[in-house]
């Protein structure tokens, strides 16, 4: 008996049922029956409108001449095309929910990308069709196969996640749906020596500070450049932090040093509004000091492939092998909790260093 196979998509913007099969005469005589049939250069097939119970209808048409084969659910995709309009406003709609619950631009942007992406995968297929199924390929597809980070492959999930509370129907169910297992690496550390060396290969006052300031307060790179000239308190030798991750402010302590250091760097560069500014009244790019910080480290031929984050993990672990207690380090980082801030327990050598070796007590 002929086949044909039927597929819900969405083509220019509307619900259509793509029919796919071998040419045959007694098929097109029954299509000739049908209302709203047409033929698509673009998907190189017949469709017809979609209503509801199509896929039994068609059967009534057909019986006899062809079985109806239907694949709406089938998770195989062809190349990546771009959004159509119920996904376009799909995306505003989850736009409007993220900013009412007062999620950052950035993070906006992020969760959004995550969900367009997929909703490219998936560009011939309603939401309300997309099931865990396609969860699962689309993650083996876009995550796992092309070696994506732990970290990627989460935030589609969390992104997905807060997309699903925006629509009314779905057949995705959300408590199946789970987060990657993440390794816990070490972060990398300099010395405090290796943390000279890149201060010193800097020539530029303006950087060297700005580096200082990274160091000595164990600040974000996306912290540096929203420090304002007011946030500094040098009586109370204090640096206010303003909404910073998870949108809070914190205090940080300033050493005598890092103040003797700013008040040299605001009398030759006198900055209007930010404590670090390219021109007047215009803050610091997070980028920016990303590139002053590797030339500092290029400079100091010191081997190490990290970033200036690295300087905020060498402040925290410098600060607990000083003997500063782990939950003081926990507020000044700000995190959010204390199992973040206990990683530096274990990359810091004030206890490692004390432990003896049983080779030690070998006759040999």
């Amino acid at each position: 008996m002929r086949t044909i196979i039927t597929e819900r998509v969405i083509h220019r913007g509307e619900k259509r049922v793509k029919l796919i099969f071998d040419f045959d005469v007694e098929i097109m005589n029954i299509l000739d029956t049908l209302s709203s049939v047409s033929w698509s250069n673009s998907m190189s097939c017949w469709h017809c409108n979609y209503v509801p119970g199509y896929f039994e209808i068609l059967q009534r048409k057909f019986k006899g001449t062809a079985q109806i084969i239907d694949r709406s659910n089938c998770t195989h995709r062809n190349s990546a095309h771009g959004l159509n309009k119920c996904h376009l406003k799909a995306l505003d709609k989850f736009e409007i929910y993220l900013k009412n619950r007062r999620y950052s631009q950035s993070t906006i942007v992020s969760y959004k990308k995550r969900i367009g992406e997929f909703f490219e995968f998936y560009h011939d297929k309603e939401i309300d069709l997309i099931t865990n199924e396609d969860v699962q390929y689309f993650n083996y597809e876009k995550m796992i196969k092309p070696r994506a980070s732990h970290s990627k492959q989460n935030m589609f999930i969390t992104s997905l996640k807060l997309f699903l509370n925006t629509i009314s129907e779905s057949k995705i169910d959300i408590d199946k749906i789970e987060r990657a297992k993440i390794s816990r690496k070490l972060p990398e550390v300099f010395s405090k020596t290796e943390v000279e060396k890149i201060l010193n290969a800097t020539q530029n006052l303006k950087h060297k500070t700005l580096l200082l300031i990274t160091y000595g307060c164990g600040l974000r790179r996306s912290e540096i450049g929203k420090l304002r000239i007011g946030d500094v308190n040098s009586e109370r030798k204090l640096l206010l932090i303003r909404n910073a991750k998870g949108r809070k402010d914190r205090f940080v302590p300033l050493s005598e040093k890092l103040i003797e250091s700013l008040r040299n760097y605001y009398k030759i560069y006198k900055p209007k509004k930010y404590l670090f500014e390219t021109q007047p009244s215009v803050s610091y790019p997070g980028d920016t000091a990303y590139k002053v910080f590797k030339r500092a480290l290029e400079k100091s031929n010191i081997k190490k492939d990290v970033g200036i984050h690295c300087l905020r993990h060498s402040y925290a672990t410098h600060l607990l092998e000083s003997g500063t207690d782990l939950r003081y380090i926990q507020n000044i980082l700000g995190h959010k909790s204390t199992k973040t801030t206990e990683i530096y327990t274990h990359v810091s050598s004030q206890n490692l260093g004390n432990i003896n070796s049983p080779a030690d007590d070998l006759d040999i």
